[in-house]
C-alpha cells in the first residue's frame, strides 16, 4: 500500500489538488443522487399536504358536529 501511495506522489511532480477526471466523477454522483432525491423529495411533500389536507377536513368536521349539538342546526 505504501508502494502505491508512492507512484501517485511521484506521478503528480509536487503538483497539489484534485484531476480533472476526479472533480466530474464526484460531480456525476452528486447529480446522479440530486436525480434520486428530488422527485423523492416531491412526492413525500406532496403527501404531507395531503395529510394535513385531510387532518383539516376532520377538523371541520369535527367544529360542525359540536355547532350542531349545541344548537341543533347545522352552520
Amino acid at each position: 500500500m505504501n508502494k502505491l501511495v508512492e507512484k501517485f506522489r511521484e506521478r503528480r511532480n509536487g503538483q497539489k489538488g484534485f484531476t480533472l477526471i476526479e472533480l466530474l466523477v464526484v460531480i456525476a454522483i452528486i447529480a446522479i443522487l440530486a436525480a434520486i432525491a428530488i422527485p423523492q423529495y416531491a412526492k413525500y411533500r406532496q403527501s404531507a399536504f395531503n395529510a394535513a389536507a385531510l387532518s383539516d377536513l376532520k377538523n371541520v368536521q369535527t367544529a360542525a358536529e359540536a355547532y350542531f349539538a349545541d344548537h341543533e342546526v347545522y352552520p
